[in-house]
This record gives structure tokens, C-alpha cells and sequence, in this order.
């Protein structure tokens, strides 16, 4: 975007880093600490008081959460002269800089369902401040028209993107004819279903002795505000269990046991650079979700990456995988659904290495970042 137009990011300041910068023409503003720490006393009885409401008008939704960010934030739009702006996920931030900044267009971008989840007065007020409303995939955006249908016309989908110039196969190695390296990425959150692939690998262990399982990310479990409260599909509430105890990550870890220890490792949070070599050595890629899935950023980069991809039918995976073409789709929850499709691309070696091929053309078609900027640029020049 920066090639035609003067871009402006703005956000917190971390450790180590500038109040400004440019980096490939853009340019990026960050505040002191100031306003996180007006935030921080302001949240904790803020939170007490608002667990005592209804769930659809959780804390984090409420127009005082971040109050003195997007403050500070809609300040530096107005002294830079944005001719727009785009906010992501929080609606509460666009009547404000909405206030601050009457001429200038407002984009909405959500990666999540909370706009068609929390009470529906409270977000049509702020919707009706934004000039369009993007969804990361049709089923966050389907959702948006269908529950706010006199905002139809300012809704679109733009889906998140991938650097397929560093997500590729780079001379990745034919997959062996026996046993197969299984890879997860992504947050160790419940609703990303690591149990459910646990219990389905006990079931691949079995017959495959070969087989393994490396599991890459870090635990970022969800708030439960944020998905479990919020959802009305039975499965996802069923997630609250999880909650409380030593963790999840724990749990996890003490279900690696008897023939599965030396087979399934955690390896943690990793570098892009990391995970795109890791993602290179492994044959299959997996993706359990059984809910709260809007997107899929791994799948996407497994496929550009040149892998097959099995993913649950949840959410906004059933666009980015194209059930046996790409990939294959199960059934979320379904341990013996998951490992039968597991086995199906360990024991078909010819079939995962088409699959990773379509997928990794259908990943630069689609979610390269020249694809997804190019659909950007539109939407802008639209509302301009």
C-alpha cells in the first residue's frame, strides 16, 4: 500500500522500541506507556463490575476498555490528516475516532464473530459510524449482513494474507512411503482443539509406529469472555472445562504418555523462519479447531508451503481448504474422523503431494499478500 499512498501505523509502545520509525515507506507511530498504565487502573474493578452483567456486554466490549489508547490513537489520526482509518476487531474505537476525525473514512476489519455475538443495540450504534466493514472470511462476513442487514452494502470480505515468497516448498523432500511427520501450528488455546488431536494421534500411533506429532506454538489460551461465553454452539461451551486447574498446556502434556512419549513434542513459540523450516520437514499439516475459527493462518501457510491440510469443517477453514483437493475437512471433536483422514494421506503418498501442490497454487491465488492488497486498495478507492 505504501507504493501509491502515505501509510501511518499507529499503536503502543513496546521495550526497546522508538516513538517513530519508517520501515519500506512506512510509517509507524508508538506512544509511552502513559495511557496503558490510565488503562490498567481503570480495568480491574471495571472487570468486577462487568462480570456482573449480561455476557453479550462483556468488558472488553464496553466503550471505557482501552479508553485512554484509542484516545491517544484517534489523536495521532487527526494530526497526521488520515484520510482513513482502519481499526481491527474493536468496534468500541470507532465512535471515538469517529469524534476526532469527522472527515475521515473508517474501516471496520474483524477477525472474529463478536460483532454478530455481543448485544446487538450496543454494536449497530457503532456500526452505523463506519464506512465499511470488512470480515476475514465470508462466514465472519455472511454472518455481519445476515444479522445487520441495512449495513449489507458496507460489507465485504478480505481475507488475511501470506508471504508465499517465504511460505514455499524451497526443494521440499518427496514424503516417505511409511509413517509421516504431523505438524500443528498455532496458539495452545482450547477452542484449537490440541485434545482432540492428541486423542486422534493415539489412534494413528497405533498403526503407524513411524508416525509423529510436532506441536509449534505458545499457550495463548483465550479469555473465556472472548469465545466460550460468547458462543451458542454446545461444543465450543463444553470448552469451559478446560478452564481453571494447572492449564492447558499441562493437561496437554500429561496426555503424552505410555507408546506416545518421543513422539508428540511441543516445540513452543517459534520464528517465522523457524516454522516455515519446520513446515518444510513435515508431511502433513493439521488444524482440529472445533470453534471460534474465522480464519486459519496456518492452514494457509502450510499450503503455501506445499503441504496437505486436514482442518476441521469449522468456520472460515471450509474457504481456505477445498476438501479433497487441498486438503481434506472433518467433522470438529471427531477424534476417529480426524485420525482416519490422517492415515488416509500418511498411506497415500501420491495423493498428499497433489494436495500440497493445488494447495500451495490456491495460496498464492488467493491469500498472497499482493491478492489480499490488491482487494484492499479497491474497497479504499470505493469509499474514498
Amino acid at each position: 500500500m505504501a507504493s501509491s499512498s502515505e501509510v501511518v501505523v499507529v499503536g503502543r509502545r513496546r521495550v526497546g522500541e522508538v516513538n517513530r520509525a519508517t520501515w519500506e515507506g512506512v510509517r509507524y507511530i508508538r506512544f509511552l506507556r502513559i495511557p496503558s498504565r490510565a488503562d490498567h487502573w481503570l480495568s480491574a474493578p471495571a472487570r468486577r463490575l462487568y462480570g456482573l452483567r449480561d455476557v453479550r456486554e462483556p468488558w472488553f466490549a464496553s466503550s471505557l476498555y482501552q479508553l485512554a489508547y484509542a484516545v491517544s490513537a484517534a489523536r495521532a489520526f487527526r494530526a497526521e490528516a488520515c484520510d482513513l482509518v482502519h481499526i481491527h476487531n474493536f468496534s468500541q474505537f470507532v465512535p471515538i475516532v469517529r469524534r476526532l476525525n469527522p472527515q475521515a473514512k473508517i474501516v471496520l476489519h474483524m477477525h472474529c464473530d463478536w460483532l454478530t455475538q455481543l448485544d446487538r443495540e450496543m454494536i449497530d450504534g457503532r456500526l452505523n459510524h463506519a464506512d465499511a466493514i470488512i470480515g476475514c472470511s465470508e462466514f465472519v462476513t455472511a454472518n455481519i449482513r445476515a444479522r445487520f442487514p441495512h449495513y449489507a452494502d458496507r460489507c465485504m470480505t478480505v481475507y488475511n494474507g501470506v508471504d508465499s515468497g517465504q511460505f514455499h516448498p524451497n526443494g521440499k523432500r518427496p514424503r516417505p512411503s511409511h509413517g509421516g511427520r504431523i505438524i500443528f501450528v498455532g496458539r495452545i488455546s482450547p477452542e484449537k482443539g490440541v485434545h482432540v488431536l492428541l486423542e486422534a494421534f493415539e489412534r494413528v500411533a497405533a498403526l503407524r509406529p513411524d508416525a509423529s506429532l510436532e506441536i509449534i506454538g505458545p499457550e495463548a489460551v483465550a479469555p473465556m469472555e472472548y469465545i466460550v461465553n460468547l458462543s451458542n454452539d454446545p461444543i465450543v461451551r463444553g470448552l469451559r472445562r478446560f478452564y481453571g486447574g494447572s492449564g492447558y498446556l499441562d493437561y496437554l502434556r500429561r496426555r503424552v504418555r505410555g507408546p506416545l512419549v518421543g513422539r508428540v513434542s511441543f516445540a513452543g513459540e517459534l520464528p517465522h523462519s523457524a516454522v516455515v523450516e519446520r513446515l518444510r520437514h513435515a508431511d502433513l499439516c493439521v488444524v482440529p479447531s472445533v470453534g471460534g475459527e474465522s480464519f486459519g493462518i496456518p492452514a494457509v501457510e502450510a499450503m503455501a508451503t506445499g503441504l496437505a491440510v486436514v482442518a476441521s469443517r469449522v468456520g472460515g477453514l471450509t474457504e481456505i481448504v477445498e476438501d479433497g483437493v487441498t486438503g481434506q475437512l472433518t467433522e470438529p471433536e471427531n477424534p476417529s474422523a480426524l485420525a482416519q483422514s490422517l492415515l488416509r494421506l500418511i498411506d497415500d503418498s501420491t495423493l498428499a503431494q497433489k494436495m500440497g501442490c493445488a494447495g500451495r497454487q490456491r495460496a498464492k491465488q488467493l491469500f498472497s499478500w499482493r491478492a489480499i492488497s490488491e482487494t484492499l486498495r479497491t474497497l479504499y478507492l470505493k469509499i474514498s
